[in-house]
């Protein structure tokens, strides 16, 4: 089904609010403002500011060049191709390139009134301003993205406790094959989620309780990264023995506090005093108990830096 979303609205209104401005003040080329306004309006505040400073300072240069060249090879062809020959790299260097469009129509402007006078300039820096003035009000609005945040949040902890539930049953029975299909969803939504987190947090000029959410799903991707290597180290576990039994406990403990709100203070404790009993039984008896209890150290020292991460979280924003 075809839906109009907010960024189509905000550019069919502020393009006609932008040609009605211009138009009741008498510029000329008063069109060229709703050009402009839907050149500037993008998909977030800061790009679309940006984006506007962008093209202003362009179209200021390209009258410049205009003065220049025109008043030197005259208003012809041959005077334009080499205006552009080297105003475009000067847009490159100057790292204001998405202005070439809008600074074209100037420059086409003043080439077609065959003169360039104090009042022209007026006129055409006045249609810079409303076209890019109407594109900047209307995209002071801009739809929250908190709901569709939230809701990554809820889908990645989710994923994390089915993570954390099937590698406590491996961890039991490894003759189970361990393979996590959970993993590559949950790389996929992270993905997603950070590219939403992004555009929130550009949707405000300043320093907002959003780039919370964005820090979180950078923690949630670090901390994959960690259980991607459990996982492996898991896969090599050919028999489960008394040590894998209390990992897969604390594992199945585990999956209910996945919250980084909750603090990863107590697991850290419960997996120090688990590595402590450890340290207490008697030595593996074969290769497969050694192999086991290598990998079960392993994850325990895996699982260390995956809560001393939460745990940090925790305490830089939970006060």
């Amino acid at each position: 089904m075809y839906r109009i979303g907010s960024r189509i609205v905000k550019t069919a209104l502020g393009s006609a609010v932008a040609i009605f401005i211009a138009q009741s003040v008498g510029v000329h080329f008063y069109a060229s403002a709703g050009t402009l306004t839907i050149l500037c309006i993008q998909t977030t505040k800061k790009r679309s500011l940006d984006t506007a400073l962008r093209r202003f300072a362009a179209c200021l240069l390209i009258i410049l060049f205009c003065i220049f060249f025109f008043h030197i090879f005259g208003y012809t062809p041959f005077a334009i191709g080499l205006l552009l020959l080297f105003f475009i790299p000067s847009l490159v260097k100057l790292k204001i390139q998405e202005g070439v469009i809008s600074s074209t129509v100037i420059m086409l402007h003043l080439y077609g009134l065959k003169k360039i006078t104090v009042p022209i300039i007026v006129d055409e820096i006045t249609v810079i301003v409303i076209g890019i003035g109407v594109a900047l009000l209307c995209n002071l609005y801009m739809p929250s993205l908190d709901d569709q945040i939230k809701n990554y949040k809820v889908q990645i902890d989710s994923k994390f406790c089915f993570i954390f539930e099937k590698i406590s049953i491996f961890l039991k029975e490894p003759a189970n094959k361990c393979f996590l299909e959970e993993y590559d969803e949950t790389v996929k939504l992270l993905q997603e989620a950070k590219r939403i987190s992004k555009l929130e947090i550009d949707n405000h000029y300043f320093k907002s309780s959003n780039d919370e959410d964005y820090e979180y799903f950078l923690l949630r991707e670090r901390q994959l990264e960690i259980i991607h290597r459990i996982i492996d180290t898991v896969c090599d576990i050919k028999v489960s023995n008394e040590q894998s039994h209390i990992l897969s406990k604390f594992f199945n403990d585990l999956s209910f506090s996945i919250n980084p709100i909750i603090s990863g203070v107590i697991c850290l404790h419960q997996l120090e005093e688990i590595y402590h009993m450890f340290r207490e039984m008697p030595l593996p008896q074969t290769s497969d108990d050694f192999e086991t209890r290598a990998a079960v150290l392993t994850i325990i020292n895996e699982m260390e830096s995956f809560l001393i991460m939460k745990s940090k979280f925790k305490g830089k924003y939970v006060k």
